[in-house]
Parts: structure tokens; C-alpha cells; sequence
């Protein structure tokens, strides 16, 4: 992060935009992803290289905007640390594990990661738990990419800051939306499934819907898996911080009698007006 308050890019092709030394250099110059340890597959209509931000700084703090983000390698070779981490808590250690990715669920969609446990010496399957991943997007994402291009020109960013905002709002739709109907498959089939987001999504969560703050309970089948992006060692690094458990039924409730909930008198006051001005009828 820089000293100055502001949104921009926090990271370009891995590394933080602030950052021109000579692997910095080398990784943009090759439009490469160390995560993936590929080039970098987000297209841009607005610019005609692959859109390199991985994570954005926005009031003060590191958002992921990119799936990709949470691929970071952890102690073991290929292996992305949230997954590393999640077998740990899961197994206890990642001895006899495989990870498989993009997997099918017959009528609900697509596993990003499956963490396989076979029994040892053969190719069966002991246990395993499926993981998810959330990143967050932006709204007004041209001023975004206007940092690119001002990146890409050599300009400093650490001053500048940029007209984007964060579409929170939008990611946990979509999140929420696969916690219901998957979480009702992992119930059923009694497995577990481990929703990697940021903490500051879970906090969205607790805010606009009245989910509990913290707790964790064996029994769960979904489990939040909670992460913060933090400097370290002249990088940006993903920081694990806790573990939430919930249940459907919890999610449920939790937005069934959610504290934010629009009333319908103040609802019918704004048609009012909105039919008076559509009407043009005066006001009585």
C-alpha cells in the first residue's frame, strides 16, 4: 500500500504497482501471472494486453478483483496456499491429498477446487471437502483502467487516485446464491464446503444481512475461510485470519429477518412522487 489515501491499482501482474524493479519489470513486460504461472487471462475491451490488476487499494485497504488472487503458492510446489491451509484445518495435513479444479455438480454448477484425501497405497477416495472462491469487481472499472494505462506509461501511481468503485454488492449476490444451492448438496451429502472471501466481505455479510460475526461449529457444512491482503517482505501476501461456520438454515434467517430491510410506507411514498411527476398532477 502507498502513504497516500485513495483508490488505484495495488497490483499489476502480481506485484505492487508502486514497485519498478527489474522482476516487477519482467513479469509486465510478459503480461505474466505468478499466481497462475501463466500469462494473464483477464481481457480488457479498452486495452489490447491482458488486464494485469489483480487487486485494487480502495478506502485504505487491499480488494481482490481477481479469482486468480487467491492462487498465491504456499509451502507446497503448485499448490495455491488457500488450498494448502484448508487441507490443514480440514485433514489436519495435506499428506495423501490431490486437488482437482473446475469439477461439475450434476443440475447446480461448477467446484472451483475439490481437496481430495485417497487412502494410502490406493486411488480411493477416503474424504474430501470442495472449496469456493470470491473475489470482488468494481463498478466504473474505465477510471480503472485508466490507472493501467498510466502504469503502462511509467507513471507514478502513489499519488494518484482513480474514480472506481467496489461492486461488493453484486459479489455477494452471486456468492450467496451458490452457498444456498450448493450448501443444501454438501448437507445432504454430510461433506464440507470452505467459501474462500476477504474479511471485509464477510463483513458486508454481517451489515446488509445479519450474519453471526464469528463462530465456528464442527457440524457446519459451510465454513468461510477469511483472508486479508497485507504488505510483507517488499510484496503484497495473503493473510489467512479465521474460520466461520454456518448452516443453509442459518443464511436463510439471517436474510429472512434481515435488520436492513426496505419498509414498504417509504416505498409507496417514493411511487407516490414518482407518479406525480409522471402524471403531473399537483400535489394535494
Amino acid at each position: 500500500m502507498t502513504n497516500s489515501p485513495g483508490n488505484r491499482p495495488a497490483e499489476i501482474f502480481g506485484f505492487p504497482s508502486t514497485n519498478r524493479e527489474d522482476a516487477a519489470e519482467e513479469v509486465s513486460r510478459r503480461h505474466w501471472c505468478p499466481f497462475m504461472q501463466k500469462t494473464c487471462d483477464k481481457k480488457s475491451r479498452l486495452l489490447n494486453i491482458p488486464f494485469g490488476v489483480c487487486s485494487v487499494e480502495h478506502r485504505g485497504g487491499i480488494r481482490a478483483v481477481c479469482p486468480h488472487r487467491f492462487d498465491e503458492r504456499g509451502t507446497l510446489e503448485g499448490v495455491p496456499i488457500v488450498l494448502e491451509n484448508i487441507a490443514k484445518h480440514y485433514f489436519g495435513d495435506t499428506n495423501n491429498t490431490v486437488i482437482f479444479s473446475e469439477l461439475s455438480l450434476p443440475n447446480v454448477g461448477r467446484i472451483d477446487y475439490v481437496i481430495v484425501r485417497h487412502k494410502p497405497m490406493t486411488r480411493e477416495v477416503d474424504d474430501f471437502t470442495a472449496v469456493e472462491i470470491q473475489s470482488d469487481s468494481t463498478t466504473s472499472t474505465g477510471k480503472l483502467v485508466e490507472g493501467m494505462r498510466d502504469f503502462q506509461q511509467g507513471n507514478d501511481l502513489s499519488l494518484k487516485s482513480y474514480g472506481f468503485n467496489m461492486n461488493t454488492y453484486d459479489s455477494i449476490k452471486r456468492a450467496i446464491t451458490q452457498l444456498m444451492n450448493k450448501g443444501i448438496v454438501y448437507e445432504h451429502w454430510g461433506t464440507k464446503c470452505y467459501w474462500v472471501i476477504q474479511e471485509y466481505i464477510y463483513a458486508n455479510l454481517v451489515n446488509r444481512y445479519g450474519f453471526k460475526p464469528d463462530g465456528f461449529a464442527p457440524e457446519d457444512a459451510s465454513i468461510f475461510a477469511l483472508y486479508d491482503i497485507a504488505p510483507n517482505g517488499g510484496r503484497l501476501r495473503l493473510t489467512p485470519t479465521r474460520y466461520v461456520s454456518t448452516s443453509v438454515e442459518e443464511v436463510y434467517q439471517a436474510m429472512r429477518h434481515n435488520r436492513t430491510m426496505p419498509q414498504k410506507d417509504e416505498f409507496v411514498r417514493k411511487l407516490n412522487a414518482e407518479l406525480k411527476l409522471k402524471l403531473n398532477t399537483p400535489s394535494t
